[in-house]
């Protein structure tokens, strides 16, 4: 039988408003060491379950033996986040140390979709402290942001695109020899690129059709969406919220959402590496993917040669992908053959 924790310890009645409660999220449970836990029972109303200072135990996680809804203090929702983020971060470093490259993503995965869920400063600024294992320990262990890219998954997201995107990020940032702060506020551009999109319609970003002029206005509004949410932040770096707005412009002034052509140097690098993932992804809603040689050559490559990219990053960014050994086809042409690559060909 399961040990219960004796009610006149733990529980306790409250006399704060129902409004002021929100349901704690299961996946973060288990971090909540200063967060208290609230349950609720009927002719009681909220009682205290858990008080700040302790933490549910292992065993009574695992085989769910706390109440299945569980709240917290609308006031604790944010430290509660970081505390998650934090837990979550610990797993990562001990997954990469125990080279362990399926849990490396899952953890991953998790921290940013609990970051995600709702953007806002305060919680966004804790995802740099995953971006700082990562980019410590690409030193250390090569493989590490490799194994982080995903293109084969089929539950497409912001979230696993914008991981695609960071892992490309750092590879190419670790390829070109970037100094650490470098490295990490690149792939803190690119982890970070498209935050607005959460809060666009998830079912008009789905749509398996052509979408109605109106309905890409609604789209390309993640841009300036993002600036805004991620300029409220306490980020060092002004870039992290200049490549939300910017990594959809254009070279040659054909972009958007405000058409320049001076685009600052972490957005021209994101926006070429979200073109390249989002069109070798296996699973979009609308199309299938595309075999990432020809993505480079008859796409991208084309994009450059009238100037809607940068020609040198570009080049760079191939060269990048070769280090990574990604993909396995660089290099071939489509049927297989060996062929040279050239820009402007």
């Amino acid at each position: 039988m399961l040990p219960t924790l004796p009610k006149n310890k733990v529980l306790s009645e409250i006399t704060m408003n129902a409004s002021e409660y929100i349901t704690a999220r299961k996946s973060q449970l288990k971090y909540y060491r200063d967060i208290a836990l609230f349950s609720k029972i009927e002719g009681k109303g909220f009682v205290l379950y858990k008080k700040a200072g302790m933490t549910l135990s292992d065993m009574r996680l695992d085989y769910g033996s706390h109440p299945d809804v569980l709240y917290i203090s609308q006031a604790d929702k944010l430290r509660g986040l970081r505390e998650a983020q934090k837990g979550f971060n610990a797993e990562l470093e001990n997954y990469i140390k125990s080279d362990n490259p399926a849990k490396v993503r899952e953890t991953v995965v998790n921290v940013v979709e609990e970051t995600l869920t709702e953007p806002r400063s305060g919680g966004l600024e804790g995802i740099s402290e995953t971006v700082d294992i990562l980019v410590s320990d690409y030193v250390k262990e090569g493989d590490v942001i490799k194994n982080l890219i995903d293109m084969t998954h089929t539950d497409y997201s912001i979230i696993l695109h914008s991981i695609n995107v960071m892992a490309f990020a750092l590879g190419f940032a670790s390829y070109m020899r970037y100094s650490q702060d470098q490295i990490k506020e690149l792939g803190l551009c690119a982890l970070l690129h498209d935050v607005g999109k959460t809060k666009i319609n998830q079912d008009l970003l789905a749509a398996p059709r052509k979408l109605t002029d109106e309905e890409f206005e609604q789209i390309k509004s993640h841009t300036t969406i993002g600036f805004r949410i991620l300029a409220e932040c306490k980020f060092v770096s002004r870039n992290i919220a200049l490549t939300a707005l910017e990594h959809h412009e254009k070279m040659d002034g054909s972009g958007y959402p405000q058409g320049k052509k001076k685009i600052c140097e972490p957005a021209r690098i994101v926006g070429l590496i979200d073109c390249y993932e989002a069109l070798t992804t296996d699973e979009r809603p609308y199309r299938e993917a595309m075999a990432p040689f020809g993505t480079l050559d008859a796409v991208i490559g084309t994009e450059v040669n009238a100037g809607k990219y940068d020609r040198d990053l570009y080049v760079e960014f191939v060269k990048s992908l070769g280090s990574m050994a990604i993909p396995a086809d660089l290099g071939m042409g489509a049927d297989g053959r060996e062929g040279a690559f050239q820009v402007g060909a």
